[in-house]
């Protein structure tokens, strides 16, 4: 026991959002659990666990009770629909799949000022120019390494995209790594890029989408949840 209370001591501590959350019950466990970021994927995108913006609007109103930070992810290319979605849900921080110029992210910037804005990058949209010119308008980068596709997923390689996410962490904007991280392979993933966050789904849930109790604390026995 004395030995696992030093390890969790040693070990530095780190932010964990939990992704692709589609129910009430999965917001009390995240609370019950210390977790203090969760994200809600929009309709407009492609991959699981997808929801209407009503349902986004009401999980993000469960997170204020809990003070627990709600993420938008979204797709939507019109600046205007997004205003709309943004203004609609109300959420803490938007995660954009689409990359918008950095005038509209500007407008967006402009238009809500308290909304923490991040930008959703994965081995097949990552440009290195793009996030230069916009690192001083974005709060946060999601790096995935799962690409969603309409019907499938295409899993890449943490090894072969370490360049992608040295770039990135260059430029000084906090960086989450998602996509295919489990409790068998977490510990080795934050020794080897030192992330700024850690961006999980699936594999913290039952096969209801709900995060399963034995899952989460299996997993949080790896890491120290800041």
């Amino acid at each position: 026991m004395y030995l696992e209370y030093l390890k969790s001591k040693l070990m530095k501590k780190i932010p964990l959002k939990i992704c692709g959350i589609t129910n009430v019950k999965s917001v009390e466990m995240a609370h019950k659990n210390k977790i203090k970021s969760l994200g809600f994927a929009s309709k407009n995108l492609n991959g699981p666990n997808t929801v209407s913006d009503k349902k986004i609007q009401s999980l993000i109103k469960e997170c204020k009770n809990y003070k627990i930070e709600s993420v938008l992810l979204t797709q939507y290319v019109s600046l205007d629909k997004l205003i709309e979605q943004i203004d609609f849900t109300k959420p803490k921080t938007i995660s954009c799949s689409f990359h918008f110029s950095k005038a509209k992210l500007e407008i967006i910037r402009n238009t809500f000022k308290r909304l923490r804005i991040g930008i959703a990058v994965n081995p097949e949209n990552f440009n290195i120019n793009y996030l230069r010119g916009i690192k001083d308008i974005v709060n946060v980068i999601y790096y995935d390494l799962n690409v969603y596709k309409t019907k499938s997923i295409k899993r890449y390689s943490l090894k072969k995209n370490l360049d992608q996410i040295n770039w990135i962490k260059e430029l000084k904007i906090p960086i989450f790594i998602g996509g295919g991280i489990n409790q068998n392979n977490v510990s080795k993933i934050i020794s080897s890029v030192k992330p700024d966050g850690l961006d999980i789904s699936r594999s913290l849930k039952n096969s209801k989408n709900i995060l399963s109790s034995k899952k989460l604390n299996l997993f949080l026995s790896q890491i120290s949840v800041a």
